[in-house]
C-alpha cells in the first residue's frame, strides 16, 4: 500500500513527482482504494496510483485517450499493471456494480461538461459509484477575474467581480437518437465557487475542502485552479 510512512513522512518513491499527481496519491493514502477516476485522458493519474500500490479504474470517453493510457501497459512490471483498469465511456451515463471509497476527476474533467445538464449527470455517476463515506475529490478552472469600472456613484477603487462562468463551445460528432452527445476536448468550462458548491449540494454533497494548489494552499479568488473534496 503506497502513501505516507508511521511518521507521516512522504516516501522517497514520491519525492520530485508531478504536484497533482502528488496531491492525487495523497488522497488515496487518507481514503483507500480502489479508486476510479472519471476523465482519466492519457492515464497519468492512474498510473501514478497503481505504481504506488492502488488499484485504479479510469474511465474516459475518447478512445484515443485510452489507447494512449494502455500504450504504457506493456512497460510497467505486472504487479503495476495488474491495479490499473480502463474503460472508454462516457461518464455521463457510466453505471458499474462497483463501489469505490475515493472517486476522482482530475485535470479539470468536470470542465469538458458544457451544460448544467451534462454536469448534472456527470456528478449523479460520482454519486452513484461512491460508497456511503466515500470522497469525491476534483480540480477544475476557477473563474477569472477581471477590473469591473465604478459606476459615478462608487468609490474610485471599488473591487474586483468575478466574470461570468465559461460555457464553452464543443465540437459534437453526429448525435445519435437516444445517446448523449459525445465529449470533444477543445474547451475547458470555467467554474466559480458558488456555482460548483450548488451543482454538489443538488447532487447530494457537501463540500469539505478547498484549495488554490495541490501543495494545500488555501483557496481564495484570485487563484486559477479550484480544487476541490467532497462528500455525500
Amino acid at each position: 500500500m503506497g502513501g505516507n510512512d508511521a511518521r507521516g513522512r512522504t516516501p522517497l518513491s514520491l519525492v520530485g513527482q508531478e504536484p497533482d499527481l502528488l496531491f492525487y496519491t495523497r488522497q488515496a493514502a487518507e481514503h483507500g482504494a480502489p479508486v476510479l477516476v472519471l476523465g482519466a485522458a492519457n492515464g497519468r493519474v492512474v498510473w501514478a496510483l497503481a505504481e504506488h500500490g492502488y488499484t485504479a479504474v479510469g474511465v474516459d470517453p475518447s478512445e484515443v485517450m485510452i489507447r494512449s493510457a494502455e500504450e504504457r501497459r506493456a512497460s510497467e512490471p505486472t504487479e503495476v499493471s495488474n491495479r490499473a483498469r480502463f474503460l472508454v465511456a462516457d461518464p455521463r451515463a457510466l453505471r458499474m456494480p462497483d463501489r469505490f471509497p475515493l472517486v476522482l476527476a482530475p485535470q479539470h474533467a468536470l470542465g469538458l461538461m458544457p451544460g448544467n445538464d451534462d454536469l448534472e449527470a456527470f456528478l449523479a455517476t460520482v454519486r452513484h459509484h461512491l460508497t456511503p463515506d466515500g470522497t469525491f475529490v476534483y480540480d477544475v478552472l476557477n473563474t477569472p477575474r477581471e477590473p469591473v469600472l465604478p459606476r459615478d456613484d462608487e468609490e474610485p477603487n471599488a473591487g474586483l467581480e468575478p466574470r461570468r462562468p465559461l460555457f464553452a463551445l464543443h465540437l459534437r460528432e453526429r448525435k445519435q437518437p437516444g445517446v448523449p452527445s459525445p465529449i470533444r476536448r477543445l474547451k475547458l468550462r470555467h467554474f466559480s465557487p458558488q456555482e460548483l458548491d450548488a451543482a454538489l449540494n443538488a447532487a447530494g454533497f457537501i463540500p469539505r475542502e478547498r484549495y488554490g494548489r495541490f501543495d494545500g494552499k488555501p483557496f481564495d479568488l484570485e487563484d486559477s485552479r479550484h480544487i476541490g473534496v467532497a462528500g455525500p
